[in-house]
């Protein structure tokens, strides 16, 4: 809608485009100067609704100088006559209101011809998903188009052309795929946070393309996004044995308050004893060591183990046998090095959890595991199987609560520790 169309005082928007013409440059010289100063007026007074967020770009003329335009979207609406005044009073200039029925269709007018649109510290991310699929001749076109409505004043006419020029692009899954990785989003949740702030502003590409398809085949789109992203990467890791990165790990400098103390090892290590023994801080610099390619602590259902097939250790703090989480009989080929295969829920994963690598296990736990059948019978040879499988190291001495001492865990010591058993 047209500023001749906003001259009456009771018009209200809550969002606006605002164009100061042949800008004075000793003024205003940069974008966010003029979008800054926009924010402030609008947000000065007593008034609760302030400035939600902006993005002003910086249009060259065709003769000489330069425009600025600034998009904004307030909290609430307001009428826009005073702060035009204020601002002219204010800086001697004069800038122009016009209004669009969606803040995304004033955002995507600024960012038609400037590449280094300022934002303010809060605007959502209203980039484009993908490609814009134009020719260049396609894009002349629509630029002498610019030129023609940029002269013409008639609301309705403007705002018709802008309804019909607004098609519903429909998302393909690589370009969806390219924006989870841009933005660094890892669960399903932030992925419909993100669309679900882009919808507010008026764009609802990415919520079609999400409401268009199952929970299972967007979890899959971003498995596979993560997979592309990192594959040549995961291959250089897969280069490296756990013993290189034990030894790349000593080569490091120790964390504050270590003083080179050591820790355990073995491939399957079992550490046992009562509280305050130091039990789970021994085998905390596993996770700085193999970070990510740690799995730790499954949690308490059949579908605990997502995750550790893709592991180089298998970390269990505080382990205690349950049915729920693995039979007996899959530990005891997990220990042995077999391959086992654990359920996955079918909704997300296509396929159950194969481990069939070496993978080393590091457990603690307040005893050794002992096998109990029906009736809490115990059964001397199904533990002595479980014990055979383990290293088992126990802990005896209890520290008092005045000799404990808060220290990170350090790879360093750790890494230089297992390499002993090199010497």
């Amino acid at each position: 809608m047209s500023e001749t169309n906003l001259q009456n005082p009771r018009s209200g928007r809550r969002q606006y485009l605002i164009t100061y013409s042949q800008a004075d440059i000793s003024k205003f010289p940069t974008r966010e100067s003029f979008g800054k100063m926009l924010e402030n007026e609008f947000n000065a007074g007593s008034s609760q609704v302030k400035v939600s967020h902006w993005a002003c770009c910086k249009e060259p003329h065709e003769e000489n100088g330069f425009h600025y335009h600034c998009c904004l979207k307030q909290t609430g609406v307001k009428k826009w006559l005073s702060i035009k005044n204020a601002i002219t009073k204010k800086h001697d200039i004069v800038v122009n209101f016009s209004d669009h029925n969606q803040y995304i269709y004033a955002y995507r007018y600024v960012c038609k011809t400037d590449k280094d649109v300022a934002h303010s510290d809060n605007h959502p991310d209203l980039s484009e998903v993908g490609s814009p699929r134009t020719k260049a001749s396609t894009v002349a076109l629509r630029e002498a188009g610019r030129k023609r409505r940029s002269t013409n004043t008639n609301a309705e006419a403007t705002a018709s052309r802008e309804r019909g020029n607004q098609k519903r692009r429909h998302l393909s899954n690589l370009e969806v795929g390219d924006f989870i990785v841009a933005n660094n989003i890892t669960t399903v949740q932030q992925l419909f946070a993100k669309a679900d702030a882009r919808k507010q502003e008026g764009e609802s590409d990415l919520a079609n393309f999400l409401f268009s398809r199952t929970q299972k085949t967007i979890a899959e789109l971003m498995s596979k996004s993560w997979l592309l992203k990192q594959a040549s990467s995961e291959i250089q890791r897969d280069e490296i044995t756990r013993i290189e990165k034990v030894r790349n790990a000593a080569e490091n400098a120790c964390v504050d308050g270590c003083n080179a103390r050591g820790r355990g090892k073995f491939r399957n290590l079992m550490i046992s004893g009562q509280t305050n023994c130091a039990k789970t801080f021994m085998l905390k610099p596993l996770k700085c060591i193999f970070d990510d390619r740690l799995f730790d602590n499954p949690a308490n259902d059949k579908y605990a183990w997502v995750g550790a097939d893709k592991a180089e250790v298998i970390l269990l703090q505080d382990f205690r046998f349950s049915k729920e989480v693995i039979t007996w009989k899959d530990l005891l080929l997990l220990l042995e090095g077999e391959t086992v295969k654990l359920p996955a829920p079918k909704n997300h994963f296509a396929n159950d959890v194969v481990i069939s690598s070496d993978v080393p296990i590091f457990a603690t736990s307040k005893a050794p595991i002992v096998y109990k059948g029906p009736y809490n019978v115990e059964d001397e040879r199904e533990t002595e199987m479980m014990n055979s499988r383990w290293r088992m190291i126990r802990f005896k001495h209890a520290f008092e609560e005045k000799d404990q001492k808060k220290v990170e865990p350090c790879g360093s010591c750790f890494a230089r520790l297992v390499l002993l058993g090199e010497k």
